[in-house]
């Protein structure tokens, strides 16, 4: 019997087979490797802390007021019959007011007295209120003798301001119940319609290379802007 020549085809993918059979193999055993010689390395533990991070990336619910400040408005709660222990319940209470997807919000402002001294009959109430601008908050009265803490809720679609730079506009979104006192001065620019040489500080956190003393402080990085708007 003849000798049987072989198939040209099979002789073109096999140095391609043998190639992909070695890569393979060296990547088995490299991570083999690598578990014995990282015994505390674990894949689903690293999953596990890339969720937790993902989660603290994004930010839990914020409900921040001011102290000594009373804003003014319409009521759409009165205070005297609506009464909570803490301003974080009473801001609660005006976000459950600002749930829709469209249109404004039924509450966009709230007032709170929780100096049991101080507020004497008054302590607990919670006075929520509608504005008729939230860009331009109408405020009653703020100083050492106030005895109230305020807040402001923007609902989806509300409090967006446009910084015009030399690169374009700039829309933000301002989140009044998670930086009160920011939101404050920028409402307080608005007005100006420029503010040249305006400078606006951002301090980025100490993340998760940095103990919890604070060491490391030389990372800190302090991002500095000017905008004209």
């Amino acid at each position: 019997m003849g000798r049987r020549q072989n198939d040209p085809e099979a002789s073109r993918f096999a140095p391609i087979t043998l190639m992909c059979v070695a890569f393979f193999s060296c990547l088995l055993v490299y991570t083999v490797l690598f578990i014995v010689l990282n015994p505390h390395f674990s894949g689903f533990e690293s999953l596990a802390l890339m969720g937790r991070s993902s989660d603290a990336d994004g930010g839990g619910e914020c409900c921040r007021g001011i102290e000594k400040l009373e804003l003014w408005g319409p009521a759409v709660k009165w205070g005297s019959e609506f009464k909570f222990n803490s301003s974080e319940e009473c801001c609660e209470a005006c976000k459950a007011m600002c749930t829709g997807n469209d249109g404004p919000c039924l509450c966009d402002s709230w007032v709170f007295c929780g100096n049991k001294e101080a507020c004497g009959s008054k302590f607990g109430e919670c006075w929520l209120k509608k504005q008729k601008d939230t860009l331009a908050p109408e405020q009653q009265e703020a100083g050492d003798s106030v005895i109230w803490t305020s807040g402001l809720i923007f609902g989806k679609g509300e409090g967006i301001v446009g910084l015009q730079t030399e690169y374009g506009t700039l829309h933000i979104k301002l989140f009044p119940d998670c930086a009160p006192h920011s939101v404050a001065y920028i409402l307080e620019l608005l007005p100006l319609h420029h503010c040249a040489g305006c400078q606006f500080y951002r301090a980025e956190s100490r993340g998760q290379s940095w103990d919890s003393e604070g060491n490391h402080m030389k990372n800190v990085r302090l991002f500095l802007s000017s905008f004209n708007f």
